[in-house]
């Protein structure tokens, strides 16, 4: 079997997901997919996880902070109305973004974490919704359900060697597994994120966990470069 991880920008936008979906269907052995938070659109877009990063700013310096929940919503809602989703689902990731709004902000080592790893986690309910609704056999499935364990190292959470043994029982699947990336969860339970561009990590991870035959990293560029085409142009 094979692992698939898709970047932001390749799920960014109703488009760009009708190719994953296209993708994944031309090559039955890709049975786990690894997906980003939703990146940019446009050039002048923002990315899902810059919204949440200045959510939780303005959370923990108790400033207004309904313009950004909505305007990180919206982004929701666009998939969804582009594609014709099921609306139920996007009311359970409505109540998720706002649910971060009631987390304690004292003594807690992880919120950080708990905000950024939102754009994952919902993106990847997004896509297993898209991909069921299109005829193929997908399930959302959490890093806990997984067994994706972490240190508990905010920001920088490093894979405890079990969590392989834990990932290593859904080798066998016969649906397509559709996992959030960027975050693990701790022995205690907490959310606790990879550095950042941290879903390929997480990628990286789950083959090695189910000794997949191929891991495939997607990313939305035409063409073969020969430098980084972020740095040159």
């Amino acid at each position: 079997m094979n692992v698939v991880k898709f970047g932001g920008s390749s799920l960014a936008s109703a488009p760009q997901l009708q190719k994953v979906l296209q993708i994944v269907k031309e090559e039955p052995r890709r049975t786990f997919v690894v997906v980003s938070a939703p990146g940019k659109r446009t050039p002048q877009d923002i990315k899902v996880t810059d919204l949440l990063i200045q959510y939780y700013q303005r959370y923990l310096n108790n400033e207004e902070i309904e313009s950004t929940i909505s305007a990180i919503i919206r982004r929701y809602e666009d998939l969804f109305d582009e594609l014709h989703l099921d609306k139920a689902v996007l009311a359970d990731i409505a109540i998720s973004i706002r649910q971060l709004a009631t987390l304690p902000k004292e003594n807690n080592a992880f919120l950080f974490d708990y905000f950024l790893a939102s754009g994952e986690d919902n993106n990847a309910k997004v896509v297993a919704s898209f991909f069921n609704q299109n005829g193929l056999d997908a399930r959302y499935i959490s890093p806990k359900e997984l067994g994706l364990l972490v240190t508990p190292e905010p920001g920088n959470a490093r894979i405890l060697p079990k969590a392989l043994e834990k990932i290593s029982a859904y080798r066998e699947t016969q649906q397509i597994l559709v996992i959030p990336g960027f975050f693990g969860y701790t022995e205690a339970g907490e959310i606790c994120t990879f550095s950042r561009g941290g879903s390929d990590i997480t990628g990286s991870i789950v083959a090695a966990g189910v000794q997949a035959d191929l891991y495939e990293n997607f990313t939305d560029v035409d063409g073969i470069y020969v430098a980084h085409p972020g740095i040159i142009e």
